[in-house]
C-alpha cells in the first residue's frame, strides 16, 4: 500500500495517511481519486471500488472520508512537495509503526483492509 506523510503546509501536516483530498464540484469520487493521486504522487491509478466510509478524525471533523482501493496503471512516483513530505510502500500491518497517524487510518489498515477479498487475493499471489 502507498502512504504519504503530509507536507507542513497542508491540513494534518506531518501525519501519515493514504493519498487523499476533496472531491471538486465538477467531479465524482472516481475522478477525484484519479486526480488526487496524480497530483500528489504522479501516478495514474484505476479506482477499483470504495471499501469504507467514516467521519474524519484529528483534522476537520465533520468531513466524510471515502476509502478507495485503486491499482497503479502508469506513471513514475514523485512527490508534490506542496502536499507530500515523504512516501512509503508498505504492508498494512506496518502502518501502525508509523507516527503520527490518525486513528481512522489505523482502523483501516488494522481491521478493514485485511478483511477485504481484494486484499486476500493480493496476499495469496505473494505467498
Amino acid at each position: 500500500m502507498l502512504v504519504i506523510k503530509r507536507a507542513e503546509q497542508v491540513l494534518g501536516a506531518g501525519f501519515w495517511s493514504p493519498p487523499a483530498g476533496k472531491v471538486e464540484s465538477n467531479e465524482d469520487q472516481v475522478e477525484a481519486v484519479i486526480r488526487e493521486v496524480a497530483e500528489e504522487v504522479g501516478l495514474t491509478v484505476r479506482p477499483l471500488r470504495c471499501v469504507w466510509q467514516c467521519e474524519a478524525d484529528g483534522v476537520g471533523t465533520g468531513y466524510q472520508l471515502y476509502w478507495w482501493l485503486a491499482e497503479v496503471v502508469s506513471g513514475e512516483l514523485y512527490l508534490a512537495s506542496s502536499e507530500v513530505a515523504e512516501v512509503q510502500w508498505l504492508e498494512p500491518e506496518a502502518f501502525s509503526g508509523l507516527s503520527p497517524t490518525f486513528p481512522k487510518g489505523r482502523q483501516f489498515f488494522d481491521l478493514i483492509l485485511p478483511s477485504l477479498p481484494e486484499w486476500e487475493r493480493v496476499r495469496s499471489l505473494h505467498r
